[in-house]
C-alpha cells in the first residue's frame, strides 16, 4: 500500500502524463522526469494548515512547533537534539513543499550531512569506514545517546 507521500506524489503528477508515440502518431515520448516528493498539505491546497492564510507566506508558527501541529513530537524525552532540530532551523535540511530527495531533504544522504559536518573529518574516522548511510547508526532528529547514537 503507498505511503502518504507516494500518495501526494500521484497526486501531484495527474495529469500530466506524456501520451506514448503508440497513443499519438506525431507524439516523441519524453524521458521520465525525476521522481519528485510532495508535502502532502502543499498537493491538497491546504497552504492555511501551515500558512496564515491560503495566499499568505507568513507561518502559524515557528520551526519544530509547525511541524508539530501534524507530525509526532520526537524530540519529548529525548537527551540530545539535533542543531538543526534544537534551534528550530527544520528548513536547513528539509524542503517544505516538495523535493527530490526522500523525506523533502534539500540533498542526499550523506551529501546533507557534510552541509555542517566535515566530510574529511567524519571520513577520517575508523568507525565510519566504508558506510556513507549515516542514518543506520545515527538518529535523525533527537537522540538519548550521545553523538544522536541509536
Amino acid at each position: 500500500m503507498p505511503d502518504e507521500n507516494q500518495k501526494a506524489t500521484d497526486k501531484a503528477l495527474k495529469g500530466n502524463r506524456v501520451p506514448t508515440a503508440d497513443q499519438s502518431p506525431t507524439s516523441i515520448e519524453k524521458p521520465p522526469a525525476p521522481k519528485a516528493f510532495f508535502h502532502p498539505p502543499f498537493v491538497e491546497q491546504m497552504c492555511d494548515s501551515c500558512h496564515d492564510s491560503k495566499f499568505s507566506q507568513k507561518l502559524l508558527y515557528k520551526g519544530k512547533e509547525l511541524c508539530f501541529t501534524c507530525h509526532d513530537d520526537f524530540t519529548k524525552g529525548k537527551k540530545v537534539l539535533h542543531y538543526p532540530v534544537e534551534s528550530d532551523e527544520c528548513l536547513e535540511c528539509h524542503e517544505p513543499h516538495q523535493s527530490v530527495n526522500e523525506r523533502l531533504l534539500k540533498k542526499t544522504v550523506p551529501a546533507i550531512c557534510y552541509t555542517c559536518h566535515d566530510e574529511k573529518e567524519i571520513r577520517g574516522l575508523p568507525q565510519h569506514e566504508g558506510r556513507d548511510k549515516c542514518f543506520e547508526c545515527h538518529e535523525v532528529h533527537a537522540s538519548n545517546r550521545e553523538k544522536l547514537l541509536k
